[in-house]
């Protein structure tokens, strides 16, 4: 693999990473956006809303998978979840 290549690979993986970061903080916002209505009608969006969100974070995550990003990925999802 020539080194253009390579190099990327490597920065295609680093918007994937920072693609699932950006969709673990919409979740997480999604979260407290349902936990926030009160509304009846609202329910039923932030329901529809969070599982939107949680289904993108599980796509962008089986990407990563299916690409062979683990290591970075996971300290990427560590680092994430501790802020």
């Amino acid at each position: 693999m020539s080194r253009k290549n390579k190099k990327n690979i490597e920065i295609e993986n680093e918007k994937l990473i920072k693609e699932i970061k950006r969709a673990q903080l919409d979740v997480k916002t999604a979260e407290c956006f349902f936990h926030m209505v009160t509304d009846p009608e609202l329910v039923d969006v932030a329901i529809y809303e969070l599982e939107a969100k949680k289904s993108k974070y599980r796509y962008l995550i089986n990407v990563a998978r299916n690409k062979g990003i683990k290591k970075s990925l996971k300290e990427s999802l560590i680092d994430a979840m501790a802020k």
